[in-house]
């Protein structure tokens, strides 16, 4: 009796062990998933190599280490499949010295291939923006069902509707909340209202005097008060286009009133849909001495002005009429509102 035991649970021990080498094993060849994963990807052609691929992205055939190590669910470097999407990184493109330049030319009888990374972002759905005027709201937030101050996912809450609009069940709202925006510059003011999404609710009942949701997502702490807007679902994959028209633009400020707008931030710039569109990256620039940073008092005789320096880069996810909402990819300083887009 006691070796059936014995082997029976020798059994489901190695039964379980094959599970977990089984489910090790599908994790590790996890493939890259545009929309559910964040970052740049690049869609494999037939014919791409890792060493092809990293000479058209970097100039140098000797960086696809880095791609492999990117994407470890490649097991050979050797083979690589069409359709299948692999991360890859972006880098400022060094510099040739003017022999070496020339040499390239010498030697580059056909334009090089114009390569077109993408780049996901999971939480598109999440951003907010800033627009001339506050978008009407369908109702707002009375309380919680359990009576918490600060509502999150998963929580029924209770909403006053506004008139302005239905809130169907079964539908998804945005919980939103709005702020004012003004900047006063020698070039010229600006002024406008930012929306910061709260919540992704899904409407459960609508009462004659109240509605009641259920809280799916949510991105940041929900309060009474908070407002209630359609929601709409924006795409998550953009085509990358690193070389745009320059544009004179500035930064405004970051979802949350950030001092430094550091890597990942969301960040608002003061030109819209009319100047640029979701992919395009940029430099952020910045004087030496800028941003209220001066070097020596304003009244020094010993005041020099430098050339303004890259301080980062930044991608556009999203445009309204009046701003569009960006993502810092890299910053080599500090970045604050007030500095340059270029």
């Amino acid at each position: 009796m006691q070796c059936g035991r014995t082997m029976a649970a020798a059994f489901v021990l190695t039964i379980a062990g094959l599970v977990l080498c089984l489910s090790g094993f599908a994790e590790e060849n996890k493939d890259f998933v545009p929309g559910e994963d964040s970052g740049f990807y690049y869609t494999i052609k037939k014919g791409d190599t890792l060493w092809d691929l990293s000479q058209k992205f970097y100039n140098s055939e000797w960086d696809w280490p880095g791609l492999w190590e990117m994407n470890q669910e490649i097991k050979n470097p050797h083979w690589i499949y069409p359709g299948r999407k692999i991360r890859i990184f972006l880098k400022e493109k060094a510099a040739l010295a003017p022999e070496t330049a020339k040499a390239e030319e010498v030697k580059q009888e056909s334009p090089p291939e114009n390569i077109i990374p993408s780049f996901s972002f999971s939480e598109m759905d999440r951003i907010g923006f800033i627009k001339e005027k506050a978008d009407p709201d369908l109702g707002s937030v009375i309380r919680d069902q359990d009576g918490k101050i600060i509502m999150s996912s998963n929580d029924i809450i209770y909403i006053t509707p506004s008139g302005k609009g239905t809130l169907i069940p079964g539908n998804l709202y945005h919980v939103f909340s709005v702020s004012p925006v003004e900047r006063k510059a020698k070039d010229g003011n600006f002024s406008g209202v930012r929306h910061l999404l709260h919540a992704r609710i899904e409407i459960l009942e609508h009462k004659t005097t109240y509605a009641t949701a259920k809280v799916v997502k949510a991105y940041r702490e929900i309060r009474e008060g908070n407002l209630i807007m359609a929601y709409n679902k924006r795409e998550p994959v953009l085509t990358v286009d690193e070389n745009p028209s320059p544009v004179k633009a500035k930064i405004l400020c970051s979802e949350d009133d950030n001092i430094i707008i550091n890597d990942h931030r969301i960040a608002f710039i003061d030109v819209g849909s009319a100047l640029v569109r979701p992919g395009q990256i940029y430099s952020v620039m910045r004087g030496i001495g800028s941003a209220g940073k001066s070097l020596w008092p304003e009244n020094s005789k010993d005041q020099v002005k430098f050339d303004p320096v890259t301080a980062g880069k930044l991608i556009v996810l999203h445009t309204e009429a009046v701003s569009s909402t960006v993502m810092i990819l890299s910053s080599k300083y500090e970045i604050n509102p007030g500095d340059i887009i270029n």
